[in-house]
């Protein structure tokens, strides 16, 4: 049997700056490091400092897992509102992408860093890539233990139904 969930007192944002937070905070973890960590080594496919065909459809990945992202955080941040500022949630969220997979973020963030590797063609990028890969796995799990905890039977339900990744 599920705790009675324990109100805290915890800072809020408004939902704007959440998504303004959020999307400056992804253009760094999700464009900057895979561009900075590229310059580490070859660059495969590229000629004459250019990527090549192959690697350009790379940014199809890329998009995909933006819009991805940006369904989300409208998922978590409803207009108008506000958000707590915590790592454990105020609710289950099982509408929007997260009726897809109980983690359209991770998916979204794995397919764009799938996208930088391919544009970049470095190998660099796809060990940092793995890397973050094993460490949402961890996440997921913990993530996974602290909703059962929080939502009980709602949270068991949710994660009959819906597929851990897609």
């Amino acid at each position: 049997m599920a705790a009675a969930r324990v109100e805290r007192a915890r800072p809020r944002l408004s939902s704007t700056a959440a998504v303004a937070a959020s999307i400056a905070a992804w253009s760094v973890l999700f464009a900057g490091a895979p561009a900075g960590l590229s310059r580490w080594g070859p660059r495969l496919g590229w000629r004459g400092g250019r990527p090549g065909t192959r690697n350009r459809a790379g940014l199809i990945p890329v998009v995909l897992g933006t819009a991805g992202l940006l369904w989300c955080a409208r998922s978590h941040y409803p207009h108008g509102g506000t958000v707590e500022v915590s790592l454990v949630p105020e609710r289950l969220l099982a509408t929007g992408p997260y009726a897809h997979s109980r983690n359209p973020m991770y998916v979204g963030e794995v397919t764009i860093w799938l996208g930088w590797t391919m544009f970049y063609g470095s190998p660099s990028v796809l060990a940092a890539g793995l890397a973050l890969a094993g460490a949402m796995r961890y996440a997921v799990g913990r993530e996974e233990r602290t909703l059962e905890h929080e939502f009980g039977h709602s949270w068991t339900r949710y994660a009959q139904r819906v597929p851990r990744w897609l």
